[in-house]
């Protein structure tokens, strides 16, 4: 797991670059990586560029099919109710997420698992928000 928090990380910094919110996802399918993401909804202004969508496209592109029923998904930021839309929609039945949200999100049909101990994902949001505002 360490190294697929090293990559959600690694894409989360990308998002950055276009002063989109710091979330990278990753989709992994029996312990392979199928698909990784970031945010790119500033850079392409297009509002479902979340990380998990993009993530979700390129493993229905990759896989050729948008049943993803034996993946799971990897992201930063716990999901927006959008988002977890679009999982269930692609039958992604568990998300691991560093970072919550303040909103709080209740979903039946997905297992939200909280990956704990990872600090730089929280930082880095909270780091970007901060900057925003000033």
């Amino acid at each position: 797991m360490d190294t697929y928090i090293e990559i959600i990380l690694k894409e989360a910094k990308k998002s950055l670059k276009s002063d989109d919110v710091p979330v990278g996802a990753i989709i992994v399918e029996k312990g392979k990586i199928i698909a990784k993401a970031h945010n790119t909804r500033e850079k392409n202004k297009k509002i479902t560029g979340h990380a998990e969508i993009n993530a979700i496209e390129k493993a229905s592109k990759n896989k050729k099919t948008w049943h993803l029923d034996n993946c799971e998904l990897y992201v930063t930021l716990k999901p927006c109710k959008m988002c977890i839309e679009i999982i269930k929609e692609a039958r992604i039945k568990k998300v691991y997420y560093i970072t919550e949200r303040n909103k709080k999100i209740k979903e039946k049909e997905i297992e939200f698992i909280k990956i704990n101990n990872v600090e730089n994902s929280t930082k880095m949001i909270t780091d970007f928000f901060k900057n925003k505002r000033k």
